[in-house]
């Protein structure tokens, strides 16, 4: 890898182009906020955190016509269907596109990977992630949680893609020390989408999600059935609202977390792999963009529009991961 444009303002961008500056196999960095500008300044394009499909399926169709390689880090679920829907020209043009390079999607995907390749048979996929409201990224922790805990979320149940309400069928879950037990609810996930492709004995997958303090994910979950149209639309008191849960701190606990059990069968017994990690979410956010740049940069012989799982190995990701500070664990289950 050599010239890295960084698309988009705000989040984490900030942090990633100066992560991505440190490193000494880049020779350039670049922050711009739109591709158009962009295109003739780099090698290979990271886009921004966008929600908006159409918005996302532009910028990588420009990315496409310059013959770049595209990595998008949304989270989206409809953001990753209108990038994945690129696959045939991207496979024309000879280049790449990754749709949901994250922690969920992106770690996560390489998680369920890793855990289906630990057994024979896998039949039953659990993705659950909490993220922590404190600290220097505290606002992208709630933009997410606003978005991923509202809305339609969907899962794959019974071999077929079915949705419920974001935010719903709220269950105690634990994570490794020093989170431990969080309440999740069902989230607006990409994964479901993705997973039965890459893994088709996979017939049950589902995303649960929330934020590490509950009072503060009351005020983002109450403020986003708030109407954003029409005479009575509220969309700056939504805003606000947002903000002041930033400002709220139950508690000081600033670790985010990620699990993940697989089920399936082992040598005729029915096992769950169970596999875990916990790291500080300006981390989660920027670590496996950081990874994945890297690993593009030095094997890259794939075109077409595809997911994490479907790109890189978790072995040599996770292992670049742990060099980054962020380290997978298979965690024992005593019950």
């Amino acid at each position: 890898m050599s010239r890295i444009a960084v698309l988009g303002s705000g989040g984490a961008t900030g942090l990633l182009s100066a992560v991505l500056k440190e490193d000494p196999r880049v020779q350039e960095v670049v922050r711009k906020d739109d591709l158009g500008s962009a295109a003739g300044a780099a090698d290979l394009i990271i886009g921004p955190w966008v929600e908006n499909p159409q918005e996302a399926r532009d910028t990588a169709l420009a990315a496409i016509a310059a013959g770049l390689t595209y990595i998008s880090p949304c989270s989206s679920p409809e953001v990753v269907e209108a990038l994945l829907g690129l696959d045939d020209q991207a496979r024309s043009a000879g280049t790449l596109v990754v749709a949901g390079m994250g922690w969920s999607p992106g770690i996560t995907n390489l998680m369920v990977k890793s855990a289906v390749a630990s057994l024979d048979t896998a039949g039953r996929a659990r993705i659950s992630w909490v993220a922590s409201s404190v600290g220097s990224l505290s606002q992208a922790a709630l933009s997410r949680a606003l978005g991923l805990l509202t809305g339609e979320a969907l899962t794959w149940e019974e071999g077929e893609r079915r949705s419920s309400a974001a935010g719903s069928s709220s269950e105690a879950i634990f994570f490794p020390e020093p989170v431990g037990w969080r309440t999740l609810r069902l989230a607006r996930a990409a994964e479901p989408l993705t997973l039965p492709a890459s893994f088709p004995g996979l017939t049950d997958i589902v995303v649960k999600g929330g934020l590490t303090d509950a009072v503060v994910e009351g005020i983002v979950r109450s403020s986003a059935r708030l109407p954003t149209s029409g005479p009575l639309a509220s969309r700056g008191l939504t805003d606000r609202l947002t903000r002041t849960a930033g400002k709220i701190r139950p508690s000081t606990q600033p670790w985010s977390a990620i699990r993940v059990d697989v089920t399936g069968t082992k040598d005729g017994r029915e096992t769950t792999t169970t596999l875990g990690l916990v790291d500080q979410l300006p981390n989660l956010l920027v670590a496996p963009l950081i990874v994945a740049v890297g690993m593009l940069g030095e094997n890259n012989r794939l075109s077409g529009a595809m997911a994490p799982e479907a790109v890189f190995e978790p072995a040599e990701f996770f292992d670049r991961l742990a060099y980054r500070g962020v380290r997978l664990a298979a965690l024992q289950r005593t019950g």
